[in-house]
C-alpha cells in the first residue's frame, strides 16, 4: 500500500525539521505533504533547502488542524494511506510500515499509532481515543507505561498526532468537519467512520515521540476556548442529552466546574461563550445519533480520572500539555 503523511504546521521550523526527518528515515518510505498555515519562520525556505522531495501547500492565513489537513489529503495523489502526524512528533523508523500493515484487513479505515512523552519516553502520550459515558474523549492509556500496550484494546479512534486513514473513506465521509479550528476534530472523525462501518486497530509497536502542545501551548486561553467549542459542538451535532436527564447530568458535572473555575477566579468568560457557539452550531447541524455504546471509560471513572489529574497538578507533576483545570485538551495540538 502507498502512504502519504500529510503534517500541518505553523512556524515550527525546528521542530518540523526533525519530523520530516524522521520520516525520511522510514523503512517504507512515505510520500510527504506538509501544509503551512502561513508561517514566518522560514519554514518554507528550510523545507525546500533540506526535503525538496515533500510537497508543500501553503495557505493565505492559518486555516487550523482539520482544514489543513483537508487541503493536504487533496494533494496525496494515488496514496492509500493517509497518515498524520504533528509537527512536535518524531517516528520510530517503522512507523509508517507497521501502521500500514492492519489495512489489508478491509473491515479497517482508522489506524491509531502510540505517542510517546518526549519527556518520558517509556510512558505513553496517547494510543487512540476511548470515549466516556458523555461522549467525553480521553487519551488512552495516557501516562501509564508502554508495557501496558501488550493486550490493550483497541480505541475508538485514533489521535490526530499519529493516525493513518484509508483515504477512499476518508475522502468519502468528507474529511475533518470545517467547524473546527482545532481540539475534537478527530474524535468526530472517528464517530463518522465508526458509524459507516469502519474498525478502528491499535498498533502498539508504532512508536513515535511527542513533545506535545508547542505551539498553541495547550495551557494557554486560546486553548481553553477551542476545547470548550469542540465539547459544546460535539455534545450538540450528536444530541449526546437529549431525553437523557442522567446523561445531561453527568455532563455538568463533568464539564461545568472547570468552566466555572475560569470564570470566578480567572475572570474568564470565554470558554463559556466559546461553549456556547459550538452547542448553538451543532444544533444546526442534521442531528447524528449519539454512539454511546463506544464508551469504555464510566462517568466514575471520568471523575476519577478528573481528580487524578487534579492531584497531579497539586504536586507539581501534572504534564505541561493539561490546562490549568486539570483538562486534558487533546488532537490537533501543534498546528494552530
Amino acid at each position: 500500500m502507498r502512504a502519504v503523511v500529510v503534517i500541518p504546521t505553523l512556524n515550527a521550523c525546528d521542530r518540523l525539521e526533525k519530523a520530516v526527518a524522521s520520516l525520511e528515515a522510514q523503512t517504507v518510505r512515505p510520500a510527504v505533504v506538509v501544509v503551512d498555515n502561513a508561517s514566518t519562520d522560514g519554514t518554507r525556505q528550510m523545507l525546500a533547502t533540506r526535503f525538496p522531495d515533500a510537497t508543500v501547500v501553503v495557505n493565505d492565513e492559518n486555516l487550523g488542524f482539520g482544514r489543513a489537513v483537508n487541503r493536504g489529503v487533496q494533494e496525496a495523489g494515488d496514496a492509500d494511506v493517509v497518515v498524520l502526524v504533528n509537527n512536535d512528533v518524531v517516528c520510530a523508523p517503522d512507523f509508517v510500515a507497521r501502521l500500514l500493515t492492519p489495512f489489508a484487513d478491509s473491515t479497517v479505515g482508522m489506524v491509531a499509532g502510540v505517542l510517546l512523552q518526549a519527556t518520558a519516553p517509556g510512558v505513553i502520550d496517547s494510543a487512540g481515543i476511548e470515549l466516556d459515558a458523555t461522549l467525553g474523549s480521553w487519551d488512552n492509556l495516557w501516562n501509564r507505561p508502554v508495557s501496558d500496550l501488550v493486550g490493550a484494546v483497541d480505541p475508538v479512534g485514533p489521535c490526530g498526532g499519529a493516525a493513518a486513514y484509508r483515504r477512499s473513506a476518508f475522502v468519502e465521509l468528507g474529511g475533518f468537519d470545517d467547524a473546527f479550528f482545532a481540539y475534537w476534530e478527530d474524535v468526530d472523525l472517528a464517530l463518522r467512520f465508526r458509524a459507516a462501518g469502519w474498525r478502528c486497530v491499535l498498533v502498539p509497536d508504532a512508536h513515535a515521540v511527542h513533545e506535545h502542545g508547542q505551539t498553541l501551548g495547550a495551557a494557554s486561553p486560546a486553548a481553553r476556548r477551542l476545547e470548550a467549542f469542540g465539547r459544546g459542538y460535539v455534545l450538540a451535532k450528536y444530541r449526546v442529552a437529549r431525553r437523557r436527564p442522567l446523561t445531561a447530568a453527568a455532563i455538568a458535572l463533568l464539564d461545568w466546574p472547570p468552566l466555572a473555575v475560569h470564570l470566578l477566579l480567572r475572570r474568564e468568560a470565554a470558554p463559556i461563550r466559546a461553549r456556547l457557539r459550538g452547542r448553538a452550531l451543532g444544533l444546526r447541524r442534521p442531528g447524528s445519533r449519539a454512539p454511546l455504546e463506544l464508551a469504555s471509560v464510566s462517568v466514575a471513572a471520568a471523575l476519577r480520572r478528573r481528580a487524578g489529574q487534579l492531584r497531579l497538578r497539586a504536586r507539581g507533576e501534572l504534564p505541561s500539555h493539561f490546562t490549568a483545570d486539570g483538562a486534558q485538551p487533546r488532537s490537533g495540538r501543534t498546528t494552530r
